[in-house]
């Protein structure tokens, strides 16, 4: 029995050993990416898959990814402020402008929820497991700090590993059409800040992530999703 175990372990460790190595981190990611421009969804599910198993090899180690104890009241005004900021920055300011250049972004894939409180409520407990919870896992907990450290954990190393996270995060959401992809590389690029800034709590970034979507699907349950756009198109439009 004790054979048996310790051949278990010294598999796990090799394993553990093969995951985080920079060559199998690049290989996931060019392959998370790959996937992401042929199939979108399948290309993130895919590296779920890869980051749960390497959270297994590293035997549950959830601080490899950025989740530690932090305080939970300090994070969470945290998190207000930052959505606060994408906000104004992202829906007040740049999306409006490209969806000025490549058309309405295609949310047709939420229209489910439209005046649904059930389908309301089901989907935002999917959307905090899911999108807050599993992408700043995987994009920014796995990807960005795997690369970041590959790159040489410089300002520089950590710019492009953001750089190359959002832009795999940008193409995971192409069911939304060009201004989708282009909206959601720039709001991976602030994601990627706030863990730049807090590298230790990831928990930052997953409020962030889920107070703002929580914003967004609101405003597609009252059937409100274009009032700022439309809002700042118009004035936009007027003033030019």
């Amino acid at each position: 029995m004790e054979t048996n175990k310790t051949n278990t372990l010294t598999l796990r460790e090799r394993l553990a050993a093969v995951m985080t190595s920079p060559f199998t981190v690049i290989t996931a990611t060019s392959v998370i990416f790959t996937l992401s421009v042929i199939t979108s969804n399948y290309g993130t599910i895919l590296g779920f898959v890869i980051a749960l198993f390497t959270l297994w090899a590293i035997k549950w180690k959830w601080s490899y990814f950025g989740f530690q104890r932090n305080p939970f009241f300090k994070t969470l005004g945290k998190a207000v402020i930052y959505t606060g900021i994408i906000i104004l920055v992202n829906d007040f300011l740049f999306q409006p402008v490209i969806e000025l250049y490549y058309g309405s972004t295609d949310l047709s894939s939420f229209e489910g929820i439209k005046g649904n409180v059930a389908n309301y409520v089901i989907f935002i407990l999917i959307m905090w497991v899911v999108a807050a919870f599993g992408e700043e896992f995987l994009f920014r907990g796995y990807m960005i700090k795997r690369l970041a450290i590959i790159f040489g954990e410089s300002k520089k190393a950590w710019f492009a590993a953001i750089i190359v996270s959002s832009v795999v995060f940008g193409f995971a959401h192409t069911y939304q059409g060009v201004s989708g992809i282009v909206s959601t590389f720039f709001v991976a690029l602030i994601f990627g800040f706030i863990l730049y800034k807090n590298p230790k709590n990831l928990w930052a970034g997953v409020l962030t992530h889920g107070i703002y979507d929580m914003f967004g699907i609101a405003m597609i349950f009252l059937d409100k999703e274009r009032v700022i756009t439309n809002w700042v198109l118009e004035n936009l439009l007027t003033f030019l």
